[in-house]
Parts: structure tokens; C-alpha cells; sequence
């Protein structure tokens, strides 16, 4: 049966044009609607593999819409791509908190919304047979948990465990680095407040050193606040998550996370993991003002390295990269170092729209060290 996508966007021309993409080059069975009232009663009637979604409609936020379907038991696990114009992203970046999987700005590059679309519900149908034949996507996978709340420290615990996974409590940061020294994980759910260190700070120091740089760190908060999240972002932290009660959001997010990221080489799993005896792993970066998160050889595509460093988050990270090579002239997938240099002032421009004055100098900054040293390594 072929994948059924819902497009909800009210310019008529760009349901036209997304139909044909889809239904030509992916194979997909598309569901076009104009209002945010329309989709919602489309949704209620089928079930589909993705949801393309406009941020603004004539009747409401498409933003609304997005929450909708993240807290509902029956849509959380649908993959959505957000549409939107990058200045209005600019200031609607917050939605992407809500559990967006990918966002793709106007004018969009059709072969890149397809591929992304085709990627998601892939992953989605194999999400969904693991889920079948009893797995959930985070099986196996070892986490430490830091909440100074007992109670909701153990729900979150008794959730993850139901998952598969082997969950190590911590009710602070200072204990969460004790046991990091002396237990690998695969991951770090962490509350942002807590008495004495607290969530950011934590994070700093996992990130900064060589043992632990490399384990992705989820910060939990109550709020979402624009300078929290530029200062995870300089940390390295990998994702926030809106605290709740309800778990299935963090479930969905973490799902994602550990889908994006490569797998360990052999070898090199939680269980194998001590502080000091992880030779596969980079070194901390020594570079002032440099990312915590290093880049080293070997850890991917000169493409993947840059979207790394940029200072994006990881979800609109790809496709922004990729907007603004092709600006530039440059293939992204396939650019050398001389091609990276020549796509720099495309790639300034870009973050400047996303990212404050100080953090896009920062990561130009960092774009800039990495080609050439992969000149000097191709030379």
C-alpha cells in the first residue's frame, strides 16, 4: 500500500506543486487542504505516513495544529515537516520544540522536500514494525535520568523501562557526572533547575570532556525561553523538551534522536563505555571558542560537519546548510573544502537569519577552521 500524505498549505499553488513532487517522484498517495479546520477533520478520517504542514494558515496557527497532533495518542508518532518562509521561522522557531521533525523554508527546494519525506516515512514504517514485533526504538538503550523530584524522576524512569530501556537515576548534576565518570550511557535526560548544579552547567561539563562529548544530552524545562536555548545550542546540547506529565512528546523526541544519530562503532556501546578508555571518540576540542561537540575525520560527510558546527539545531540545520550551498553554486553532498570557502558568504547570510549576531559569527567562525583543515587534510 503506498504512503498516504496530508499537505496542509493555503496557497493553491504549492498544494499543486507538492502533489506532483510526492505522487511523481515518491510514489505517494497526497491529501491536499487549504484551512487548519479541513486538516484537522482529514485527520480524524485516515491515517497517513506524514503531514506536511504551512506555519500559517487563513484560519488559525498551523503551530496549533502541530500540537494537536503531538499530544494525541492516536498522531504523536506521525512525522511532520514544517513550511514555512524562513523569516517567519525566524520568529516561530519555538515550534520546532513541539516536536517538528523537519522544517523546509520557502521557496523550497522540491528534491530535498522529497527526499526528506521519503526518509521520514521510511523510518516511521520501520518505527512501526519494531513497535510491532515488540520494540519501541529506544530498547536496550541505557539512560541516565537527572531530576531532583523523586516522583517525577521515577515516572519518567517507569516509562523508559516499559521502552526496554536501563535507566539510571540521578536527582542531581553533581551525581550525574559522578556516575558518568564510571558508567556509560547511550543518552542524559536532564531537568534544566535543580539545586546546586543545574542542567546547563551539567551539560558543559559533559560536553567538554573527551569521555562524555560525544553522548547526546536532552535538557528538560518548564518554559521555553530564546537565551536557555542559545546557550544549550553553544554547550552542545542536543535537544529541549517542554516538561509534562504527559510523556509521550520526550518519548517521540528521543525516538528521533537516537534515529539521527550513527551507530557506535564496534565495540563501542554504552556497556563498553568508561571514562578514559574510548580511543574511537574525539579528543576535546582545544579551540577557544570552539563547539564542544568536535569535529574530527571519519565523522562524516564534510556536509554533516558543517551543519555540526553551524549553531542550528539539528532539525533545521540540513536543509538551511543545504539552501545555502545551493545559493552559492556548490553541490552540498558532494562539496570539497575549495567548494565549502566559495559557499561561506551564503552560509553567513543564512545563519544570520536564525541565529543571534554573536552565535552566527561563532559558527561561521567554526565553518571557516573546519575547510581548512580539511584543505590541509586533502593536501
Amino acid at each position: 500500500m503506498k504512503p498516504h500524505v496530508l499537505v496542509v498549505d493555503d496557497s493553491l499553488t504549492i498544494r499543486m506543486d507538492l502533489r506532483t513532487l510526492l505522487t511523481t517522484d515518491a510514489g505517494f498517495v497526497v491529501t491536499a487542504c487549504e484551512t487548519k479546520a479541513l486538516a484537522q477533520k482529514v485527520l480524524k478520517t485516515r491515517a497517513f505516513s506524514l503531514v506536511i504542514l504551512d506555519v500559517l494558515l487563513p484560519d488559525g496557527d498551523g503551530l496549533d495544529l502541530l500540537r494537536e497532533i503531538r499530544t494525541s495518542a492516536d498522531l504523536a508518532h506521525m512525522p511532520v515537516i514544517l513550511l514555512s518562509t524562513e523569516i517567519e521561522v525566524r520568529h516561530r522557531i519555538h515550534g520546532l520544540n513541539m516536536g517538528a521533525d523537519e522544517y523546509v523554508g520557502k521557496p523550497y527546494d522540491g528534491s530535498y522536500l522529497v527526499h526528506r519525506a521519503t526518509e521520514l516515512v521510511s523510518e516511521r514504517s520501520s518505527a512501526r514494525r519494531a513497535a510491532e514485533g515488540g520494540g519501541s526504538g529506544l530498547s536496550g538503550k541505557k539512560i541516565l535520568v537527572v531530576d531532583d523530584s523523586p516522583t517525577y524522576r521515577a515516572s519518567l524512569a517507569h516509562v523508559l523501562r516499559q521502552d526496554g530501556c536501563d535507566v539510571i537515576p540521578a536527582q542531581s548534576g553533581e551525581e550525574a557526572l559522578t556516575l558518568l565518570s564510571v558508567e556509560g550511557v547511550d543518552c542524559v535526560i536532564m531537568d534544566l533547575l535543580m539545586p546546586g548544579m543545574g542542567g546547563l552547567e551539567a551539560a558543559r561539563r559533559i560536553k567538554q570532556s573527551g569521555a562524555t562529548c560525544h553522548i547526546p544530552v536532552v535538557i528538560l524545562t518548564g518554559h521555553d525561553d530564546a537565551a536557555t536555548r542559545a546557550e544549550g545550542a553553544r554547550i552542545g546540547v542536543d535537544d529541549f523538551v517542554l516538561k509534562a506529565p504527559e510523556l509521550t512528546m520526550l518519548r517521540s523526541r528521543l525516538r528521533g534522536l537516537f534515529r539521527n544519530r550513527p551507530a557506535p562503532a564496534a565495540g563501542g556501546g554504552a556497556a563498553a563505555r568508561r571514562a578514559g578508555s574510548s580511543p574511537d571518540l574525539p579528543p576535546p576540542s582545544s579551540r577557544a571558542g570552539s563547539r564542544a561537540r568536535s569535529v574530527f575525520p571519519g565523522a562524516g560527510s564534510l556536509f554533516d560537519q558543517v551543519v555540526a558546527v553551524s549553531g542550528l539545531s539539528s532539525v533545521i540545520g540540513p536543509s538551511t546548510i543545504v539552501r545555502a550551498c545551493r545559493r552559492a553554486g556548490i553541490e552540498p553532498w558532494s562539496m570539497s573544502p575549495e567548494d565549502l570557502h566559495r559557499a561561506l558568504p551564503a552560509i553567513r547570510e543564512t545563519l544570520r537569519m536564525f541565529l543571534t549576531e554573536e552565535d552566527s559569527e561563532r559558527g561561521i567562525a567554526a565553518i571557516t577552521l573546519l575547510a581548512r583543515d580539511a584543505a590541509s587534510a586533502a593536501s
